[in-house]
């Protein structure tokens, strides 16, 4: 058996890198390119966020209002003035549901339970919710709620949370960062995925 040059090691790697980047292609491209085609055919989709801090005076439960419409397209319904907490689905179909929350609180120093959880027509959708205990202020964390659920057309989806000490800044926290971004209160996503 004859021994390779060093040259031809490096051409037949390279050939060989070659060979998997080519298969790598062709079994990833068409994912990648018939995701995208979903997408700008019409799948129902929509990234929504909040950019002030949602800071509940009460323990009870309250609705998370969305004041931006990152992306939203003719599946998903949502006004940022009227009804912000609301998000009409327009076509039947499964969904993926993601509700991020930027959770803090801003003074006192018990702890204090945020808690954040999903509504499907004005009914908490079960095993949805999610806690975080905030000790001490200042500090943030993100707390994901999220489903995968069957949703028909004019369905109503809501996020809510609650906090359980009054008057210590508990809540969604929106920060400002100097030359970065804006950090929402909450980011809300939600795309069908499948009829």
């Amino acid at each position: 058996m004859s021994r390779l040059r060093r040259n031809e090691k490096v051409v037949m790697l390279g050939v060989f890198a070659l060979g998997l980047a080519a298969m790598s292609g062709i079994l990833i491209a068409p994912l990648a390119f018939a995701q995208e085609a979903a997408l700008t055919a019409g799948t129902p989709a929509a990234q929504l966020s909040h950019t002030l801090s949602i800071q509940p005076t009460a323990i009870k439960p309250v609705y998370v209002i969305m004041n931006s419409n990152d992306y939203i397209n003719g599946g998903i319904t949502h006004s940022t003035s009227r009804n912000a907490a609301d998000v009409i689905i327009n076509k039947d179909g499964s969904y993926l549901i993601v509700a991020s929350g930027q959770v803090g609180k801003t003074s006192g120093n018990t702890t204090c339970h945020v808690d954040l959880w999903l509504k499907q027509n004005n009914q908490d959708v079960g095993n949805s919710n999610t806690r975080f205990a905030v000790n001490t202020k200042n500090d943030t964390v993100v707390l994901v709620s999220q489903a995968i659920m069957p949703l028909k057309a004019n369905d109503t989806i809501n996020t809510m949370m609650s906090v359980s000490q009054s008057k210590q800044g508990c809540g969604l926290i929106n920060t400002l960062p100097t030359g970065e971004p804006d950090i929402p209160a909450i980011i809300f996503s939600i795309v069908r995925i499948g009829s």
